[in-house]
C-alpha cells in the first residue's frame, strides 16, 4: 500500500513518523510550516539533512534568490512581534546559515505560510494540526477567527479544500488534531459547524478525545482527533483505537546520566512558586506541576518562552527523609525515613531513641478531604501547585505524569540523601515522550538549541497515538 500525504502545520513530522512506523510506503507531496527550526528538524529526521550535505551541495541558487524565496513563503515569521524574518541580513554572512535553511526547506518540500498558498497538489491524505494558541485553556482563548488569530488558520484549510473540490482533487482522508478544549463548551458550536461543512463537502467525520497515556506513552496528553473519510470510499467501519496500559512509566524513558544544569536550585524553585501565584492571579494554566518518575509526564506545550516551568520531575533519594518528629534538639533523632529508600548510616545508636525511623508514605500534602491530607507513596505523582491551599483535591496521582509542555514543568523523585531534588526533563526525554526515537532526536539536535527542541516536542503529536489511529484507518 502506498499513501501520498500533504502535512499542513507539519512541525517535525509526527504523522510521517507514524506512517513509516506502521510500515506504509508514504510519499510526502508537500509540507507547510513557517517555523524555520522545525523545518530544519523535519529535514534532518526525514530527509537526510546533515552538515556534510549542506557543505557539499552544489546546486544552490544565489544568496539573493535564496533570501527572496524564504521571505516569500514567510518562513520564520514572528507572530508575537508581527514581523517577518530578515533573511536578507544573511546574504553577506560567512556562515552557511542561509544555505542551511534553504536546503532544509527544499528537502522537506515545504510551502511555508498556508495563507499564501493558492492550491495544493493532490494527495491521498491531508493532515491539519492547526495552531491551538487561541483555543487552549492555558492561553487567553481568543478563538478561531479568520484572519485575526493563529487558530483562525483553520479557515485556510477550508479555502484549500474548496479549491480542491473545484479541481476534483479532494483527498480521500483528512485528519485534524488539536487540544481537548476544541470540543469543550466554548468552542464546540464552532467545531460542529466545521463538521457540518465537511459533511456538505463530501466527508464523513469521526472524532474522539484520546490520551497519550492510554496508548503506550507515559504522558497525560489529551487531544481531540477528527478523521474525515470521503463518502465515496467510506465503509462506515472506522473506529478509534481502544485504550490500553502497557505499564510504561516516566522512569522508563529517563536518561541514565543527566547534566547538573537540569537540576533546579532553591532560588529557581522559589521563583516557580511565585510564577504559579502570578499565573493563578491571571487565570491562566501555565503552572508548575512537578511529577514523579513512577507516574506519567504532564502535557508538553509549545511555547518555551511562556512556559519556563514545564516538565520538572521529582527524583527520590536512596535515603528518603519524609518528615521530622520534633522530639528533641538532635536533628538525627527526629528524622523519619521512607521504607522505599535505603537506611541512613547506622551509628552505634547509644542513648535513647537514636534508631532510624521509617514510615510507609514518602510524604504528605494538604488537600480538602476528610483526612485533610494525602499520602505520597513511591511511584506517585505530586502536584505541588498552591501548596497551602485548603480547597484543592486530588494532589496525588497514582502512576501517571501530566501533560508535557515546551519548556519544563514535570518532576521526579531521585536518590539523594536528606531530601528530594527537582530537575527538568531533558530535550531528549521530551522527544521520547512524543514517541520519537533517539536516532531521530540526534538528527534534530545537531541543528537546534535546547529551547527549540523543547518547543518542537511540545508542538508535535504523539507518534504512538497516530500509529494506532492509522492502523485502524489504512
Amino acid at each position: 500500500m502506498k499513501i501520498t500525504i500533504n502535512e499542513l502545520f507539519s512541525g517535525i513530522g509526527a504523522q510521517f513518523s507514524a506512517l513509516k512506523k506502521l510500515g506504509i510506503t508514504c510519499e510526502v507531496i508537500h509540507t507547510s510550516d513557517i517555523d524555520q527550526n522545525a523545518v530544519l528538524s523535519y529535514a534532518a529526521i526525514h530527509c537526510g539533512l546533515t552538515t556534510e550535505i549542506i557543505n557539499t551541495y552544489t546546486e544552490y541558487p544565489t544568496r539573493e534568490e535564496m533570501a527572496r524565496q524564504l521571505t516569500e513563503i514567510n518562513l520564520g515569521y514572528d507572530f508575537q512581534k508581527n514581523k517577518p524574518y530578515n533573511w536578507y541580513r544573511l546574504i553577506k554572512s560567512k556562515s552557511k546559515e542561509l544555505e542551511k535553511y534553504w536546503l532544509a526547506n527544499k528537502l522537506s518540500k515545504n510551502l511555508g505560510d498556508i495563507s499564501k498558498l493558492e492550491y495544493l497538489e493532490y494527495a491521498d491524505f491531508w493532515t491539519y494540526s492547526f495552531p491551538c494558541t487561541d483555543i487552549s485553556v492555558s492561553g487567553k482563548q481568543k478563538g478561531i477567527i479568520m484572519g485575526k488569530t493563529r487558530s483562525g488558520l483553520l479557515y485556510e484549510v477550508q479555502r484549500l479544500l474548496e479549491k480542491a473540490k473545484e479541481t476534483s482533487t479532494l483527498p480521500k482522508y483528512l485528519m485534524l488534531e488539536n487540544v481537548k478544549n476544541l470540543v469543550g463548551k466554548k468552542f464546540k458550536p464552532q467545531f460542529d459547524e466545521w463538521l457540518a461543512w465537511l459533511d456538505e463537502l463530501g466527508y464523513n467525520t469521526y472524532y474522539k478525545v484520546l490520551n497519550a497515556k492510554d496508548y503506550g506513552v507515559p504522558q497525560n496528553r489529551e487531544r481531540v482527533f477528527a478523521i474525515s473519510i470521503r463518502k465515496d470510499i467510506d465503509n462506515g467501519k472506522f473506529e478509534f483505537p481502544q485504550p490500553f496500559d502497557n505499564g510504561v512509566r516516566l522512569k522508563d524513558i529517563l536518561e541514565d546520566n543527566v547534566d547538573e544544569k537540569y537540576y533546579l536550585t532553591n532560588t529557581m524553585i522559589r521563583g516557580f512558586i511565585k510564577h504559579n501565584e502570578n499565573h493563578t492571579a491571571k487565570g491562566t494554566g501555565f503552572l508548575w506541576k512537578p511529577r514523579d518518575v513512577n507516574g506519567i509526564a504532564s502535557t508538553l506545550r509549545a511555547n518555551g518562552a511562556l512556559a519556563p516551568t514545564d516538565n520538572t520531575i521529582l527524583e527520590t533519594n536512596r535515603c528518603i527523609q519524609i518528615g521530622n518528629l520534633s522530639l528533641c534538639n538532635y536533628d538525627e533523632m527526629n528524622r523519619v525515613y521512607s521504607r522505599e529508600g535505603c537506611s541512613p548510616t547506622l551509628s552505634t545508636m547509644q542513648g535513647g531513641n537514636r534508631q532510624p525511623k521509617i514510615a510507609e508514605p514518602i510524604a504528605y500534602v494538604k488537600e480538602a478531604t476528610k483526612k485533610g491530607y494525602a499520602e505520597i507513596h513511591d511511584g506517585d505523582s505530586v502536584n505541588l501547585e498552591q501548596p497551602n491551599s485548603k480547597t484543592r483535591r486530588g494532589r496525588v496521582g497514582k502512576g501517571r505524569a501530566q501533560t508535557l509542555t515546551t519548556s519544563c514543568n514535570q518532576a521526579i523523585v531521585e536518590s539523594q540523601t536528606k531530601s528530594f531534588r527537582v530537575r527538568k526533563l531533558t530535550p531528549r526525554e521530551c522527544y521520547r515522550l512524543m514517541g520519537f526515537k533517539d536516532k531521530q532526536f540526534n538528527k534534530a539536535q545537531q541543528f537546534n538549541s535546547n529551547s527549540q527542541l523543547y518547543k518542537q516536542a511540545g508542538n508535535s503529536i504523539v507518534v504512538d497515538v497516530l500509529y494506532y489511529i492509522f492502523r485502524n484507518l489504512f
